[in-house]
């Protein structure tokens, strides 16, 4: 996986002074699309307010199907993203497409990623991927038959508190991705990074949003996906995959506020249960949970019988070895309708989507518990009479 390497810092106001080495390569090459983060499951997407096409592209762009994974133990989180859309291809021509299936005029599409951290390692994933975990995962009725079974530290980043700033770490190529990653710290260089992200293809941000990432710390990942010879007809755009540490599994959830209603399929790999009727707050439920009359395969799998093509995510990282040891909980997980009229108001929550685990062991008393003696028999020290007792004056004197 490739490392970051570098970073830039401007004050607000003047994060337009951002140099050639440090900056993002310009984009004005690019023809912008800006698609939200949207994962379509099971269901055709609703029309998203934020997907637009380049320019005099004459076919209709929509959020696609996108599927997101998430491996996570010890503090730190494999995540893997395939970003998609889908087109109308009615209103374009032949000539429009090329033989392997391109479409000429739709060379590159926008979008951002909030995270907890900043990413030490960013790589292509396997496009076979989430067909493999779908295969993995399947979802069949509920029938009782059992199943057959054969450091690195990330970069030290030291903020000046008094003063607001802006920060931009060297861009990266990462295969078809070109990647800023950019950390903004205080309300005015929230602002300065809202309208950077607008000017340079992104879409504007929520303000209530760009607040609550602000507050949070987060970082954020200016994301491009650019062909030369255009992007798939279909949709069908390479995962990505980065890694970065955070005490919790998680998502970026909050950043789909004020986009339009989508819905999302999510795979969740850990070494401990999920609580999942916390992860149901958030507006996501296993296939058991939607229909009690179904279930989901390997549920509990050995990380060893995990595809191939999974297990590459899992073995990138040193952090992960415990996990690589026995059994795992392999969690698919669909969300419906969110920011729907019928769904989940993500403005409501107070949270990025994370998920907890059971507590599946009593917590230990402040103080260790003493166990009480039992009570002494007849002729011990306890029936002793007591010293000046009548029983004790009459007893002789030796």
């Amino acid at each position: 996986m490739q490392k970051p390497r570098g970073r830039t810092r401007c004050a607000p106001g003047s994060f337009y002074c951002l140099t050639k080495a440090r900056m993002m390569k310009p984009i004005s090459y690019l023809l912008p699309m800006v698609a939200c983060l949207g994962v379509l499951v099971w269901t055709p997407a609703s029309t998203s307010a934020c997907i637009h096409g380049p320019a005099g592209f004459k076919g209709y762009v929509d959020s696609g199907a996108q599927r997101g994974l998430v491996f996570w133990d010890n503090g730190r989180e494999e995540l893997v993203i395939q970003p998609a859309y889908t087109i109308n291809t009615t209103a374009l021509e032949a000539d429009e497409f090329t033989d392997d299936g391109m479409l000429k005029n739709f060379k590159s599409f926008a979008w951002v990623l909030p995270l907890p951290s900043l990413p030490d390692s960013y790589a292509e994933a396997d496009p076979e991927i989430f067909t493999d975990l779908d295969k993995f995962t399947e979802i069949s009725s509920r029938i009782p038959e059992p199943e057959k079974s054969d450091d690195e530290s990330g970069p030290v980043i030291a903020f000046d508190e008094s003063d607001d700033e802006i920060e931009f770490f060297e861009a990266l190529e990462v295969g078809d991705y070109n990647i800023q990653p950019i950390k903004a710290k205080g309300e005015v260089a929230g602002k300065e990074l809202s309208g950077w992200l607008k000017d340079n293809g992104f879409g504007e941000v929520d303000e209530r949003v760009m607040r609550f990432y602000i507050e949070n710390e987060y970082y954020w990942l200016a994301i491009k996906l650019s062909n030369k010879d255009g992007l798939p007809a279909d949709g069908s755009a390479k995962p990505l995959h980065v890694s970065f540490k955070t005490p919790v599994p998680t998502y970026p959830w909050k950043i789909y506020d004020k986009r339009g209603a989508f819905d999302i399929e999510l795979w969740v790999v850990t070494r401990n249960a999920i609580d999942l009727t916390k992860s149901r707050r958030f507006g996501l439920d296993t296939p058991e949970q939607l229909d009690d009359s179904q279930m989901q395969k390997n549920r509990e799998p050995s990380y060893v019988q995990l595809p191939e093509s999974v297990r590459v995510i899992g073995d990138s990282t040193n952090d992960l070895k415990t996990l690589r040891i026995g059994k795992v909980f392999l969690y698919r997980f669909v969300g419906h309708n969110i920011e729907s009229e019928e769904g989940l108001d993500l403005s409501l929550l107070q949270d990025e989507l994370f998920f907890e685990f059971e507590k599946d062991i009593a917590p230990k008393p402040a103080k260790e518990v003493v166990p009480t003696k039992p009570a002494e028999e007849e002729g011990e020290e306890g029936d002793k009479p007591e010293e000046g007792s009548e029983d004790e004056m009459d007893k002789p004197e030796e």
